[in-house]
């Protein structure tokens, strides 16, 4: 997995914490620490934050169970969620938005 920052690739965790999130890649497992710290840094923006999901080729269920944790704070815009998490999400019986 690959997030972006305005245009740039967040390689440093002790950057500065963005309000923008856009992984690129595989959601999966095998990428979840990197996936988790990195909502955690999103998180810790006061207001509304974003991620951008449009980069993202496969998604799997502890990928998703990070964003829906991350979605209870009510305060994360998800935007160019892929047809494969939508479905996924509904064959899982999330019938709610992920994003707020």
């Amino acid at each position: 997995m690959t997030t972006e920052i305005s245009g740039s690739q967040m390689s440093d965790p002790g950057d500065a914490n963005p309000r923008h999130l856009a992984p690129t890649g595989d959601l999966t497992i095998f990428e979840a620490g990197e996936f988790k710290e990195s909502l955690v840094n999103l998180m810790a923006n006061e207001g509304l934050v974003s991620m951008d999901l449009s980069g993202v080729a496969r998604v799997d269920t502890a990928a998703i169970q990070l964003m829906l944790s991350a979605r209870k704070q009510a305060r994360l815009l998800v935007m160019g969620i892929p047809q494969e998490l939508q479905n996924k999400l509904k064959q899982l019986g999330f019938t709610e938005q992920l994003s707020e």
